[in-house]
């Protein structure tokens, strides 16, 4: 029987020794010699005891644990007979097992685990590696079983949705969880409506007409029942279906929920569905992200107001300067007025006097050469009187066609050198009384299919800015329009058909504007006399006018002491709608 035995453990993968009840070796089978070669050779072991065959094996160094101190270690070996273990013998791992037989004596077993320490340190490795990519989510990770228990989650996936590690813990799994938040009131918010479902979707679900109930008769300012938040836990755990919910709402996906409490949470997630596994959640709380985009929206809503606020305020400003201007035009005519007519008045009472003693005259003593001195009185009186109503007529035409067009936006053909002549007209008060004079140069003939009103706005506000700004006090100037036609110009490669234009060069021989203020002038509200009451919206109408509405060009050029000049590039034929805005730019 024992000889079959031993044949038997011969045949075994392990190695096995076999001591009898006295603690010597009775067998040993050849894996073990495999395995320990310098133990005593097969047949010569037998008979060795227990301590003997451990001291034999420290000696020929084949239990490196033994190493520090022999005897200590074949202390606590002989002490520990009976157990198992695990240890290293050589580059191989292996678990000794000591098992105690019947009537005395023990079965020695050494099981080669090394392949199973290398897979467990492989996946203590892909453990720890797991773990860090978990933590490394930026906000929480976890993973669910098919059955909604929570396999494994990162540190901050509990804070996410408001609990702590320990409360996952006491509930476990989803629908534990779940309930936990529905007492907490993370969803006494949802309110389902029995119009959002058809009566076979409620009867296909056994609960949902009772929730439906409930929510009906609770009064919204109520909180829920503890059914009612039992049954919206149901109603939450309902996505986790292959089809989802009935308002198609899926587990697997990805989009925003509001957590409960104080603060208000916001986080997103991405679900995913792992077949015959379970589920992967990712979630980030992106509540700062959130209150970072409604601030950044509320700011852009209050610039786009204020911005709002000052095109309005800035078009009142325009058309404050446009009626100022026109008002300044107003005073100036009637100064200019003021003379013809006063002439005329003058004339017209000094006749109307000489009348009535004519007729005195006439009754007592009727003579030839009174009637021809009379007579030469009159037409004398007569033709001042013409020059000076024709004068004021002149005047008054000028001013009515100038103030017509910049009251109005409509296009018309119009000649440009009459044109230029009624605005000088017009504008004489303003340059005259200074002791400025202003000549024009234009050749006849030269006409344009344009907006007179913008045309006018700008060479007024030019001519009043120049004697306003372009010389000193008692300085008389010279101002100078002179107008040509430009040659044709090609389309550029555009494909658009070649355009006439004319040029418009305005200019004064003032004290010229400063290098540093050469670049802004056109910008709104720069002005170099605030305090003088100019608002610095002059020569910001005068650009957008020309290059918006007479779809022009604007350059300016100007040297300290010796003037300015602006170069108007205007085509014949206005745009039709007005052009879009440039960027004014110096000239070279």
């Amino acid at each position: 029987m024992a000889a079959q035995l031993y044949g038997v453990l011969q045949l075994f993968s392990q190695a096995i020794v076999v001591f009898g009840p006295d603690d010597r070796v009775v067998f040993a089978n050849d894996r073990y010699h495999e395995m320990f070669p310098r133990s005593p050779a097969p047949g010569a072991i037998l008979g060795w005891s227990f301590e003997d065959l451990l001291r034999q094996s420290i000696a020929a160094g084949q239990v490196p644990q033994a190493d520090g101190d022999p005897e200590a270690y074949i202390a606590r070996r002989m002490a520990q007979r009976g157990i198992a273990r695990e240890g290293m013998i050589g580059d191989r791992w292996y678990r000794a097992v000591e098992e105690r037989i019947p009537g005395g004596g023990i079965v020695l077993s050494y099981h080669d685990i090394t392949d199973r320490r290398v897979a467990e340190e492989e996946l203590r490795r892909k453990s720890a590696i797991l773990s860090a990519a978990m933590e490394a989510v930026p906000g929480g990770f976890m993973v669910m079983d098919e059955r909604f228990n929570f396999v494994v989650w990162s540190r901050n996936w509990p804070a996410i949705g408001g609990a702590t590690d320990e409360i996952v813990r006491a509930y476990p799994n989803m629908p534990d969880l779940a309930r936990w938040q529905s007492r907490r009131g993370d969803y006494d918010a949802i309110r389902l409506e029995a119009n959002q479902f058809d009566t076979e979707t409620i009867a296909s679900i056994p609960w949902l007409g009772r929730l439906l109930a409930l929510q009906a008769a609770r009064p919204p300012q109520l909180i829920p029942t503890d059914e009612e938040r039992e049954l919206l836990v149901q109603w939450q755990l309902l996505r986790y279906r292959p089809e989802g919910r009935p308002d198609g709402e899926r587990a697997e996906g990805s989009g925003t929920i509001h957590i409960g409490g104080d603060d208000g949470r916001i986080v997103e997630f991405r679900r995913s569905r792992m077949p015959g596994l379970g589920w992967v959640s990712i979630y980030n709380d992106v509540t700062e992200r959130y209150r970072r985009e409604e601030e950044t929206a509320r700011a852009h809503a209050e610039t786009a107001r204020a911005l709002q606020e000052l095109r309005d305020t800035q078009e009142s400003l325009v058309q404050a300067e446009k009626l100022a201007s026109l008002g300044e035009l107003v005073a100036g005519v009637a100064h200019e007025l003021n003379t013809p007519v006063g002439i005329s008045y003058t004339a017209a009472t000094f006749l109307s006097d000489r009348l009535r003693e004519f007729r005195v005259e006439l009754e007592r003593t009727p003579r030839r050469a009174t009637m021809m001195e009379f007579l030469d009185l009159v037409g004398e009186t007569a033709d001042l009187m013409t020059v000076n109503a024709g004068r004021a007529a002149r005047l008054v035409q000028s001013f009515k066609n100038i103030a017509v067009d910049q009251t109005n936006d409509e296009r018309r053909l119009l000649s440009l050198k009459s044109y230029l002549e009624e605005i000088a007209i017009s504008l004489s008060p303003q340059w005259k009384r200074p002791g400025h004079t202003l000549t024009i140069d234009c050749p006849t003939g030269l006409v344009l299919d344009t907006y007179p009103g913008a045309l006018s706005q700008v060479l007024t506000n030019l001519i009043v800015n120049a004697t306003l700004h372009g010389y000193a006090p008692g300085q008389a100037g010279r101002l100078t329009i002179t107008a040509s036609p430009l040659p044709l110009a090609a389309g550029g490669g555009t494909g658009r058909p070649a355009a006439e234009h004319v040029e418009i060069l305005f200019a004064d021989d003032g004290k010229g504007i400063a290098p540093e203020a050469l670049p802004r002038i056109f910008d709104p509200f720069f002005t170099t006399r605030r305090g003088a009451g100019s608002t610095g919206l002059g020569l910001n109408i005068v650009f957008n006018l020309v290059t918006r509405t007479l779809g022009g060009r604007i350059e300016v050029d100007s040297t300290p002491g010796r003037g300015t000049r602006f170069f108007l590039r205007l085509p014949k034929v206005a745009p039709q709608p007005p052009a879009s805005p440039a960027q004014p730019s110096p000239a070279s």
